[in-house]
C-alpha cells in the first residue's frame, strides 16, 4: 500500500513537473495555433479573428489556423472550444453572445461558468440600425411610424443574441413592433435586409459600413448616446429621441478551455496585449468601426460576470428568450 501510494504520489509529481515544463517552453516553434470563431466570414469576428490570428503567428513563429464554426447562436463553436485540447494552442473569439446565451437559451451543451478560461478582452464597439435605401424610411421615427401601420409590426434579421437582445431592448423602450427572423451570421442577416427580405438589423460597425457606404443601406442610429466616430452623420439613441440612458454594444474577447496552465493562460494574455496596441492593428479596428480595448483575464472574467447579472435582470423584466 505504500509502495503504491509512493508511486501515485510520485506519478502525480511527474505530471506537474510535465506540465510546468510545457507551460515553461509555450510557445513552442513550429507548433499550430486554433483560432476557433463561432460565426461565418465576414462578419466583424472573423475579420478581428483574422487579424488576431496573423499577428499571434509572426510574434510567436507558429502557423494559425482560423477554424469557422458557426451554429446554435455561437454555441457549436463554442462546444468546441470547451472540449479543446488544454495545451494553449486551441482557442476562441467570442463575443457578448457567449453571456447572454446563458440568459436566454434553455440549454447548452457545456457550462459556461466553469468549462472556460477567460484570457483577454480584445475590441468593443457600439452597434447600428440600418435599412435598405430604397425603402421610404429615413429616420427613426419613420421606423416607428411604419411599424405602427402593420398588424405584426416590421421583421428584422439578426444572427446571435447579441444583436436579437439589442433589437429586443431598443422595441420595448421605444414600443416598435417588430418580428424577428434569425440568420446564421451578420453577413446574412445583413445581407437579408440589402435583399429587402427584412425590413432592418442592428449590426456592427464592420458588417454595416460597407453597404452604408455603396448606398445599399441607410443608418437610421447607432447604439451609443453620443455619434460613433465610424457613423459621424448618423444620430445617436440621444439624437434620434429613444428615451432612457441605455446604451447597446458588444465586445471582443478571448477564451480557452478550462484546466490550460495558469503560465500559458497569462503569455498569451499578454501576447494579444501586444498585438492590440500595435499601431497598425488600432488602425485597422478603427477602419472597421471597432475600438481595442485589452483586458486581462481576470479584468474580462469580471466584465462577462457584471454583463451576466447586468442582462439577466433586463431579460426578466422585458420577458426576453430567444426565438429560433
Amino acid at each position: 500500500m505504500r509502495l503504491t501510494t509512493k508511486l501515485g504520489i510520485a506519478a502525480i509529481a511527474m505530471a506537474a513537473g510535465l506540465t510546468s515544463v510545457q507551460a515553461t517552453d509555450f510557445p513552442e516553434k513550429g507548433k499550430t495555433v486554433t483560432l476557433v470563431i463561432p460565426f461565418p466570414p465576414g462578419g466583424a469576428s472573423d475579420v478581428l479573428g483574422r487579424v488576431v490570428a496573423q499577428k499571434l503567428g509572426e510574434l510567436w513563429g507558429v502557423t494559425t489556423v482560423v477554424e469557422n464554426r458557426a451554429g446554435g447562436e455561437s454555441m457549436v463553436g463554442a462546444a468546441a472550444v470547451a472540449n479543446g485540447k488544454k495545451d494553449g494552442y486551441y482557442i476562441g473569439l467570442f463575443t457578448l453572445d457567449f453571456v447572454l446565451n446563458r440568459i436566454v437559451q434553455t440549454s447548452q451543451p457545456y457550462d459556461a461558468a466553469r468549462d472556460f478560461t477567460p484570457v483577454a478582452q480584445l475590441a468593443q464597439s457600439s452597434l447600428v440600425l440600418v435599412v435598405n435605401s430604397k425603402s421610404e424610411i429615413k429616420t427613426f421615427g419613420d421606423l416607428k411610424a411604419a411599424s405602427e401601420k402593420k398588424a405584426d409590426g416590421l421583421n428584422f434579421s439578426s444572427c446571435c443574441s447579441v444583436m436579437y437582445f439589442s433589437t429586443e431592448m431598443l422595441k420595448n423602450s421605444t414600443r416598435i413592433k417588430g418580428m424577428h427572423i434569425p440568420y446564421k451570421g451578420s453577413a446574412p442577416s445583413v445581407g437579408a435586409v440589402v435583399a429587402g427580405e427584412t425590413d432592418f438589423a442592428i449590426d456592427t460597425p464592420l458588417s454595416i459600413k460597407p453597404f452604408v457606404d455603396s448606398g445599399k443601406l441607410r443608418a437610421l442610429l447607432v447604439t451609443s448616446r453620443e455619434r460613433a466616430p465610424a457613423f459621424p452623420q448618423v444620430p445617436s439613441l440621444t439624437e434620434a429621441g429613444v428615451p432612457g440612458s441605455f446604451e447597446l454594444g458588444t465586445w471582443w474577447g478571448i477564451l480557452m478551455p478550462s484546466g490550460v496552465p495558469p503560465q500559458i493562460v497569462a503569455k498569451t494574455s499578454e501576447s494579444l496585449k501586444e498585438i492590440m496596441d500595435m499601431p497598425d492593428v488600432k488602425q485597422k479596428l478603427a477602419d472597421l468601426g471597432l475600438e481595442s480595448q485589452w483586458g486581462s483575464g481576470k479584468e474580462f472574467g469580471q466584465m462577462m460576470e457584471a454583463d451576466h447579472a447586468r442582462y439577466a435582470k433586463v431579460a426578466k423584466e422585458n420577458n426576453l428568450v430567444f426565438k429560433h
